[in-house]
């Protein structure tokens, strides 16, 4: 995945003016969520826009961090794609992008040929907000047992 489109490099070229935020990990996260899931144009492209795939756009981010000397981090599919924090909103829009959100009812043709990733590992059911299936199971299981018990009694 080393070859950048225009408008990537158009995104890349325009987040160096930012360069000393590459160094903020928690600002990283926030552009991979907001570049995840979205449309963004630039109003100096009119032709292009850019919707990478989650893949893609930790590549992005990554690659951006590359330029300003930092280490990679894993990004895709941790969660929040599609949010667009308002520190990147207000960067990229000083910068002349803006976005909208990322049609998902129908296939992208910028993600078709992608292969399909599953979550990294240690992420998934287990960071769900919601608790795992074993407890859930084993709460019906108990509040059954409970109910069965109260009838009986």
């Amino acid at each position: 995945m080393t070859d950048t489109t225009t408008v990537e490099r158009l995104l890349l070229d325009d987040l160096d003016v930012e360069g000393e935020r590459a160094t903020d990990d928690k600002f990283c996260g926030e552009l991979y969520r907001a570049l995840a899931r979205s449309v963004w144009r630039n109003d100096r492209d009119a032709d292009g826009q850019l919707s990478p795939s989650f893949a893609r756009a930790e590549w992005l981010v990554n690659e951006w961090r590359a330029r300003h000397g930092h280490e990679p981090l894993t990004l895709a599919q941790t969660g929040g794609e599609g949010e667009v924090a308002a520190t990147v909103e207000a960067v990229l829009g000083r910068l002349d992008w803006s976005h909208r959100p990322l049609a998902t009812d129908r296939d992208h043709p910028a993600h078709l040929g992608v292969d399909e990733s599953p979550p990294p590992p240690g992420h998934g059911e287990r960071m769900a907000p919601v608790p795992n299936s074993d407890a859930q199971e084993r709460e019906a299981h108990e509040a059954a047992a409970a109910e069965r018990q109260r009838k009986a009694g």
